[in-house]
């Protein structure tokens, strides 16, 4: 009598189930490795824009570049990049603040700030797990909230006002003090970060949300040119960062007090480049 070779039913189950099992205990590895891996590029971005700003200030007598996204300077201090812009055929290029703009769009505004020709690459100015460019914002899904560009810097730095640093050699602990930050602009009206990362020091409150891009973790970039990841330890502050409208309808909405108050803002009051806030 002939035999048919093959599996059972219940021996394809088995094996069905050992891959699922073996699945659930490979893929925890794999996304912490892929996770680390994001990470490691995001800090590479944070370095690599820090030793722009340097070099771009070492080569400007010790002047700083404008810290807000601008389309032109500020009282002859150039912005270290712009919003979005399409150009004419003129080479002139048209302002796109807000509204949807398209993924080259946004790029021109990278390419126009002053730092890009010491940063040379438009990847350097995304984190790779940053997903609002497929995604979106908490406010929609169209071409005006599909923003690339991850970092601000923080808004003491403008550079262009009368009160404002104007010389990297201001800051006497550039270790310490913050130059980039990955942030998660909500606000309606715009298509981008706009302006710098605002945040009221050693107010116990919060104003502008921050990436929560590294597994509810941060990548900053400060002044003297190295970077780092900081965890957030308090589930209030992910919360304000994933949505600043269900923190207020908890209690701890924009420049409101935290009560109790939040552990992650001292290290953030430790890290601000100036002891004031200076958003107007």
């Amino acid at each position: 009598m002939n035999r048919h070779k093959g599996f059972t039913l219940i021996e394809l189950l088995v094996v069905i189930a050992i891959i699922a099992l073996l699945m659930g205990i490979l893929m925890p590895s794999l996304n912490k490795v892929k996770e680390i891996a994001r990470g490691a590029a995001c800090m590479n971005n944070q370095r690599t824009m820090g030793l722009a700003y340097i070099m771009y200030a070492n080569e400007s007598n010790d002047k700083m570049c404008g810290g807000m996204a601008r389309y032109a300077p500020e009282n002859g201090v150039p912005p270290w990049v712009m919003p979005p812009l399409n150009y004419e055929s003129s080479g002139k290029y048209i302002q796109k603040p807000s509204g949807d703009v398209t993924l080259e769009e946004r790029l021109n505004g990278l390419r126009e700030g002053v730092l890009f020709p010491y940063i040379k690459n438009t990847a350097a100015y995304h984190c790779p797990g940053d997903n609002r460019i497929r995604q979106g914002t908490s406010l929609g899904r169209s071409l005006q909230h599909l923003v690339y560009r991850s970092y601000s810097m923080p808004d003491y730095l403008y550079a262009t006002r009368p009160v404002d640093p104007k010389r990297l050699s201001n800051f006497k602990q550039p270790a310490d003090k913050l130059l980039f930050v990955e942030e998660i602009y909500d606000a309606g009206g715009v298509n981008h970060n706009v302006d710098g990362w605002s945040f009221n020091p050693n107010s116990n409150s919060l104003w502008d949300p921050l990436g929560i891009f590294h597994n509810n973790a941060a990548t900053f970039g400060f002044m003297d040119g190295h970077s780092e990841r900081t965890k957030w330890q308090d589930d209030r502050t992910i919360i304000y960062f994933a949505s600043r409208e269900q923190a207020a309808s908890m209690g701890f909405g924009k420049n409101v007090q935290f009560n109790p108050p939040n552990e992650d803002l001292l290290w953030l009051d430790k890290h601000y480049p100036g002891k004031i806030h200076m958003a107007e």
